[in-house]
């Protein structure tokens, strides 16, 4: 297959979430008929409910500025699919995807021929199916991949990593994980492997409780970010805080965190000490603090002058829309317009409860994705909000509306979904005067 065939290719199997169908077996099986290729480099493997992509960018960052040769896989992408897969840092070309692909769907047909699946991959399965290979085939000296959804059955759980990460757990994805957190960290402790190190950021009672229970059962050695670190912040300027960090092996002073948010002291802290677990990959303390400053993760808390100052993040669920609503209050943000869109089957009512109290204006949108909630829907989940709410046919309309209406002063936010973030993205970047 071409580019525009894989592409095509992708399409014809459908929205991941929608056609997600939980479990190992079909991912090892592939791995298996190529060779186990996911075995021939180290990894790191990192789950959670918010924060785990910026903990792995920062992972990822800090090893290769000590020399290593690095693969990252994360989900989902905004703007191209390539961008899920990076090899040192950069995203791998449309050919090089196209031929990954391509080799996945061969040996996948061969599989179904001889019934050794008894399906075909999900959409997710078959790009999880093309890191694994691709990292092998760069030979990559470490990996650093994040879970999908839930970790337990995710498509990704077939490696063995050198250390495991667990981030803050909070309501998501119920439907597949479970309607309580027990459950939902329970899916997410499925990462946890016998005698492997887990780094876990989670402090609150329920998820505490059972990723302790899951590292005592399996004798993997626990560290807990919020007992055995010291995290102090030193100051903070445009939303990116430095902060001085005492791990159990080392101190850091003035760490210079890349990424805008209070929150991302305790992301930080996680892939500090998930580097220095990684006994067989020496990295200095001048590796971590270069590591950390050249880290990047868009459309999270990413900011950029253009038409107006405009802010993308992609808070999906309540907890992460807390986050964007603290730090909107911590910055003193007197003029907010926000441009909302979400996938019906998130939590919007409580999302909106977050966000829209601080809210100017709100533009709503749908999204061009098959789970997208329609702007009615959005309304009635959040009816005492309807006259700060003003409906649009389609996102670009509802960026330039809230452009418009956005006084020289004030912020347009972007949010409520990755899917959003993403098709806004290139259209905010084409407007840019300078990124802040």
């Amino acid at each position: 297959m071409n580019h525009s065939e894989t592409l095509e290719f992708l399409k014809q199997r459908g929205n991941e979430v929608q056609t997600m169908h939980l479990g190992l077996h079909r991912t090892l099986a592939i791995m298996r008929a190529l060779g186990d290729p996911q075995n021939g480099y180290a990894s790191v493997h990192i789950a959670g409910t918010n924060g785990k992509g910026s903990v792995a960018a920062m992972t990822e960052s800090i090893l290769r500025h000590a020399g290593y040769r690095t693969g990252l896989f994360t989900s989902p992408h905004l703007v191209r699919v390539e961008e899920r897969f990076r090899i040192n840092g950069r995203q791998i070309a449309p050919r090089r995807f196209a031929a990954l692909a391509t080799r996945i769907q061969k040996t996948e047909k061969t599989l179904l021929r001889k019934r050794k699946l008894d399906r075909y991959l999900t959409t997710f399965e078959l790009l999880a199916c093309c890191a694994l290979l691709c990292f092998a085939e760069e030979k990559v000296d470490i990996a650093v991949i994040e879970v999908g959804l839930g970790g337990k059955l995710d498509a990704t759980n077939v490696i063995r990593p050198l250390v495991s990460v667990i981030t803050r757990i909070s309501y998501d994805h119920q439907n597949y994980l479970g309607n309580s957190l027990t459950m939902i960290s329970g899916e997410k402790a499925g990462i946890i492997k016998k005698g492997v190190p887990v780094i876990s950021g989670c402090s609150e009672g329920a998820p505490r409780r059972v990723i302790r229970s899951r590292a005592k059962k399996v004798g993997a050695p626990l560290l807990e970010s919020f007992n055995d670190c010291h995290i102090r912040v030193n100051g903070e300027r445009r939303g990116r805080y430095s902060i001085s960090l005492e791990t159990p092996r080392r101190r850091y002073r003035n760490l210079r965190l890349p990424l805008a948010g209070e929150y991302q002291a305790q992301n930080a802290a996680l892939a500090v000490m998930a580097v220095e677990t990684l006994e067989s990959f020496p990295v200095k303390a001048a590796d971590i603090r270069r590591g950390l400053i050249g880290a990047r993760w868009l459309g999270r808390l990413d900011e950029y002058r253009s038409r107006r100052r405009t802010l993308l993040d992609g808070a999906h669920n309540p907890d992460a829309a807390q986050r964007l609503h603290d730090y909107l209050v911590r910055r003193k943000e007197t003029e907010v317009h926000f441009v909302f869109g979400a996938v019906r089957d998130k939590n919007i009512r409580g999302i909106g409860a977050c966000l829209f109290p601080v809210a100017t204006s709100i533009h709503l949108t749908p999204l061009t994705n098959t789970r997208t909630a329609s702007t009615n829907e959005i309304i009635d989940l959040n009816k005492r909000y309807r006259s700060k709410m003003k409906v649009h046919s389609s996102m670009r309309r509802a960026l330039y509306a809230a452009w418009e209406q956005c006084s020289p002063k004030g912020l347009v936010v972007v949010t409520g979904s990755l899917y959003l973030v993403g098709e806004l993205l290139p259209v905010i970047q084409k407007n840019i005067k300078t990124k802040k």
